[in-house]
């Protein structure tokens, strides 16, 4: 059962998922070498830039294909606890398109705050969902842009959406000046988890702890 004032609706109610450029493609027209991002740039929670390839697209292809700030990068798939993963970009690089292995999220503004809804992905809530509905072989697990699609964003109002994101900010900022990075490259993430709803449960809201009980 929701808060008072909180929806759930699917991810393209509130987003557009934006597919990215296939590698490998001959007879390119009036083609130029751009950076890309990849699944291994991608990781839970932070990109890892330290190494950037280039890729050929079309030139007329450039403008749908880069990122835009603030899209919210998900990874199709990978290990199983890998579903869901994935973080905010900054322009840390312009301009710069994903390989088609990575979704970029571009959330609509009026509706849902990036940083909220890459946090609520990334979730056991998110990552339960995407579990639920991938498809699997030994140990690996993806998803498509329909099932990305139909992933059912919970949605408090704007300002309750700055406000978690607030706390959950703050969180994260408290887990690299007291464990490091360690925490951020897929080490000890039951206690990540831990801390993180205990963060939320400590505040005074209702609202707050509301969402800890959805989505840990």
């Amino acid at each position: 059962m929701l808060p008072d004032g909180w929806d759930r609706l699917p991810l393209s109610k509130v987003a557009e998922v934006k597919t990215g450029v296939a590698k490998g493609k001959k007879g390119l027209k009036y083609p130029i070498e751009v950076p890309y991002l990849r699944v291994a740039n991608v990781q839970d929670g932070h990109l890892n830039l330290d190494e950037i390839k280039t890729i050929q697209i079309e030139r007329f292809q450039l403008k749908r294909y880069s990122l835009q700030y603030d899209d919210v990068l998900m990874t199709e798939g990978g290990d199983f606890d890998k579903l869901g993963r994935g973080d905010i970009w900054k322009e840390q690089i312009s301009p710069c398109v994903h390989q088609n292995h990575v979704f970029a999220v571009r959330a609509d503004k009026t509706k849902v705050i990036s940083y909220f809804l890459s946090t609520l992905a990334g979730s056991f809530y998110g990552k339960t969902y995407f579990l639920s509905c991938a498809k699997r072989s030994t140990n690996l697990a993806s998803i498509n842009s329909t099932q990305l699609k139909e992933f059912p964003v919970l949605l408090p109002p704007l300002p309750e959406q700055q406000k978690i994101a607030s706390v959950l900010s703050a969180a994260d900022q408290e887990i690299e000046k007291h464990q490091g990075y360690q925490l951020k490259t897929g080490q000890n993430k039951e206690l990540t988890a831990i801390f993180l709803y205990h963060r939320l449960m400590t505040k005074k809201t209702e609202q707050h702890r509301k969402y800890a009980q959805l989505v840990t």
